[in-house]
């Protein structure tokens, strides 16, 4: 089966037409505008359900989806904390240093003498800096994703090489 690319989470109804609220995970909205169906998955990842997309719209910092046959409140309501996802094919290009978080996740952090820190379990847009969350062999790590601190991210050997300043990382 075919790689499937997370691109925002519904966080609740908008409206009472079975209108979805989503929080997106990337930068350009506008990218989903171009989308004719989603695919949106359960949080404990068990259900899965392509959806046709009847209208899109953003509305502040949100994407407003209306997909085919979410009716009314009570249907979109079961939809709440799905993840929406795309398929790989319907992707944007990126211009030089933009990755998709999908392409992060699970990626080896590694030090500058060599050393794993560990895993890329998360990634927190904070408005600002977005801040990858890394799951260490007994803690886990908070690192900006800044040019001062990540040196270089290989998306095809999933591995991400940084050189934190003093202080940032408790060793």
């Amino acid at each position: 089966m075919e790689e499937l690319i997370t691109v925002g989470k519904i966080t609740k109804n908008q409206g009472n037409k079975g209108e979805l609220r989503v929080t997106p995970f990337t930068d350009d909205l506008r990218r989903f505008e171009l989308l004719d169906e989603v695919i949106l998955v359960s949080p404990d990842k068990t259900v899965q359900i392509e959806k046709a997309v009847e209208d899109i719209w953003l509305h502040k910092k949100f994407v407003i989806l209306k997909l085919v046959g979410i009716d009314d409140i009570g249907e979109a309501l079961k939809y709440r904390n799905y993840i929406v996802k795309i398929q790989q094919e319907e992707l944007l290009p990126l211009a030089e240093d933009e990755f998709y978080v999908d392409q992060l996740i699970d990626s080896t952090v590694i030090l500058p003498a060599g050393k794993e820190l560990g895993k890329v379990i998360n990634i927190v847009d904070t408005g600002g800096t977005d801040i990858l969350i890394v799951e260490g062999s007994d803690k886990e790590f908070m690192i900006p994703m800044s040019k001062q601190y990540i040196k270089k991210i290989d998306i095809e050997e999933k591995e991400i090489y940084i050189d934190p300043v003093q202080g940032i990382l408790d060793l």
